[in-house]
């Protein structure tokens, strides 16, 4: 059996609010809901064990209320005293069966008043008894709130985040109409390297948290260095994620995906494939039907996927760049001008943008008008952008090391260009390749976001690009090549 389990527990699933309530989130009540339980492996002894010793029916358990199966094993011990089954329960209070399990199981450690209402009702509680009831799942929410993060949690979202309404508004769109009868929505979100792909990933699942209540999940893909994340480690943590116990984690890719696509068509989650290397690694982890979102993020489009929603993100505008640096940087005192020349200097990228505000802000001694001064220096202006080894020149660097040699050779050999925008012509003169062969090298730079679409047999190498491209000639070449080769 491939060994797919080494990593099992970096990726776990969100403490967020559980609703629950079939009005929202409809699951069947009867025992079909069962038999998905049984094929995805979740009620594995969750009715095993004996009950507790009987007690008084108004009373509380006894125990500290900050256990973590505190109200779950409440819930199970008054359904079982009044005869209910799960699915009884679930009639009666209109919570779903899914929903019901998970608490009982400790998964949802954090359901919403009104859901832990309509329970207490369906089990006929008394008032002091309700009050009990209510006390010990607000005492698990705070623990679920506050407890400590695990690993697998959605990352730290940017606060500063602008722009973007129109891509954001296209996901809303779409995720109002999810439902469980339903296609999954699959998002492809790409752009070249430093544009913000995993920000905006992470503000949809800010903007949409309340329509995905049984959890979001991120995880890192590594597709663009090089050392991809293999699929079955992929799928391993995405289903110890979902509580599928590693012993009845499936062992081959194929039967893997089965029972991600049996966990998420009852299911309203959202799932952020980050840096996803090609449509082969992601394939096998994609739902099918159900209420579930997955955005992928790549630097490629990934054609080859197909019935998903394609956002490409571009650069930031004038405007935006502009709105970006007042928002963070103590723009007070700072002339428009300056502002204007940080963010063209920073080609609207706004991996740049965020490097140079935090240059700013980090060194009291300067002021906007010594940031300009630094990055006007065309030969410094990527190591000004690149602190520590980390920032725009490393972002580019891993797009420039998955090409072949004879790609690199061709982007280098573009640095040559005179204009921003140049025709298959120029590459062909600049690259001493063929036309047939120069436009597909030019297609597999604007595929790694290396080299931008300018109109039809357009192409354009952004300014930082270019720069970048340089520095790599200067590096790479030998003296004769270095030397201008004409075109533009």
């Amino acid at each position: 059996m491939p060994n797919t389990h080494d990593h099992a527990d970096s990726l776990d699933l969100l403490p967020e609010t559980h609703d629950g309530r079939t009005d929202r989130n409809p699951l069947p009540e009867t025992s079909a809901a069962a038999a998905v339980d049984d094929v995805i492996a979740l009620t594995v002894g969750a009715e095993k064990e004996h009950d507790p010793a009987p007690e008084a029916a108004d009373g509380p358990r006894r125990g500290p209320l900050h256990d973590d199966a505190g109200f779950g094993q409440e819930l199970r011990t008054r359904r079982k005293r009044i005869g209910l089954t799960i699915e009884g329960l679930a009639e009666v209070s209109g919570i779903s069966v899914r929903a019901i399990s998970d608490m009982e199981r400790g998964l949802s450690r954090a359901p919403l008043p009104r859901t832990v209402a309509a329970l207490a009702e369906a089990l006929g509680l008394t008032p002091t008894a309700s009050e009990a009831f209510v006390t010990m799942a607000r005492a698990g929410r705070r623990t679920a709130v506050t407890g400590r993060p695990r690993a697998g949690d959605l990352p730290r979202p940017n606060r500063e985040f602008i722009g973007r309404q129109r891509e954001l508004g296209q996901i809303a769109h779409r995720c109002a109409n999810l439902t469980i009868g339903g296609a999954a929505l699959v998002a492809v979100v790409y752009g070249p390297p430093g544009v913000g792909k995993t920000a905006f990933a992470l503000r949809v699942a800010e903007e949409q948290r309340d329509l995905f209540p049984d959890g979001r999940f991120h995880l890192d893909l590594s597709g663009a260095g090089g050392a991809a994340l293999a699929v079955g480690d992929a799928q391993t943590r995405l289903l110890r994620a979902l509580a599928v116990s590693p012993r009845r984690i499936a062992g081959d890719d194929d039967e893997r995906t089965g029972q991600l696509r049996a966990i998420l068509q009852q299911r309203r989650c959202l799932i952020v494939l980050d840096d996803a290397a090609n449509e082969g690694q992601i394939r096998h982890l994609l739902p099918g039907a159900g209420p579930t979102m997955v955005i992928v993020t790549s630097r490629r489009a990934l054609g080859g996927l197909e019935a998903v929603l394609r956002i490409g993100l571009a650069p930031f505008t004038a405007e935006e760049s502009a709105t970006f640096l007042r928002t963070v940087v103590d723009a007070e005192g700072c002339s428009t001008q300056e502002i204007d020349a940080v963010s063209r200097l920073c080609g609207h990228l706004p991996l740049a943008l965020q490097i140079a505000a935090a240059r700013l802000d980090g060194r009291s001694g300067w002021s906007m008008t010594r940031l300009v001064k630094e990055l006007s220096d065309s030969d410094r202006r990527l190591a000004v952008l690149t602190p520590d080894g980390a920032g725009v020149e490393a972002a580019f660097m891993v797009s420039y090391q998955q090409l072949p040699e004879p790609t690199r050779t061709a982007f280098r050999r573009l640095a040559h260009t005179t204009t921003a925008s140049f025709t298959i012509a120029t590459a062909t003169a600049l690259t001493q390749l063929g036309p047939h062969d120069a436009e597909q090298v030019l297609e597999e730079l604007v595929d790694l976001g290396l080299l931008q679409p300018g109109g039809p047999e357009q192409y354009r190498l952004d300014d930082l690009i270019r720069l970048f491209a340089t520095a790599r000639l200067r590096a790479e070449e030998p003296p004769t090549e270095r030397t201008t080769r004409g075109g533009g």
